[in-house]
């Protein structure tokens, strides 16, 4: 990436930075427990992801600019605009990555939900599987398992359209989203930021909201 005319500026804040390894290193933790057996720890890493979801679902609503969902997620259009000319008109996410973050959220989201009403028929049942039918709570699990293999084909599709970017556009994706700042165009506004205490407190809400449910469901 050339950068003349070009200057580093913070795009990305600590939530949303917090939130991207963390589900990045929980999301393989989950499929390891999984092959493992270890249903109970799987669980517990399950419902944190789910956490995770629901605290970035809500920060894409009232989180800082670049975070919320009506500055980067644009439709067909801004996805054909830049497959032809490779320019975004944004400064966090580009028209593709803004599809992978929805495709990405939504299938973990249901992912997660799935899991509270999932069970083995052996010995292990998703805190709210007592609330369904066995019929119905073996659907589900059917479902559980096969968006496990959608989850890993998009996380892989997502590291591989990072690289090829990277290798493509001379733009390193990921180290901006390790330090907050990436190269954009001079002139570039510098967008506005929610204080991090705010995304503490949604976190916590949506924390305490899954236990008050798992604790009385």
């Amino acid at each position: 990436m050339r950068i003349t005319n070009m200057h580093k500026m913070r795009v990305w804040d600590l939530p949303t930075r917090l939130f991207h390894w963390t589900l990045f290193a929980l999301i393989p933790l989950l499929f390891m427990t999984a092959y493992a057996g270890r249903m109970d720890t799987h669980a517990a890493i399950g419902q944190a992801v789910l956490v995770l979801v629901m605290f970035r679902l809500a920060w894409g609503f009232c989180g800082s600019q670049t975070a919320r969902f009506i500055d980067f997620v644009k439709g067909p259009s801004a996805i054909r605009s830049y497959l032809a000319t490779g320019q975004s008109e944004t400064l966090g996410h580009n028209p593709l990555g803004a599809a992978m973050v929805l495709a990405l959220l939504a299938t973990i989201l249901v992912q997660a939900l799935s899991g509270l009403f999932s069970s083995d028929g052996i010995g292990f049942d998703g805190p709210f599987a007592h609330l369904t039918s066995s019929v119905a709570s073996d659907a589900v699990t059917r479902l559980h398992v096969a968006l496990a293999y959608l989850l890993a084909g998009l996380v892989v599709i997502h590291v591989v359209a990072v690289l090829l970017h990277w290798k493509l556009h001379g733009e390193n994706l990921i180290v901006p989203m390790f330090s907050g700042k990436k190269w954009v165009q001079a002139g570039a506004s510098e967008p506005r930021f929610t204080h991090t205490v705010a995304a503490f407190a949604i976190f916590v809400t949506t924390a305490v909201l899954l236990f008050i449910a798992r604790k009385t469901l």
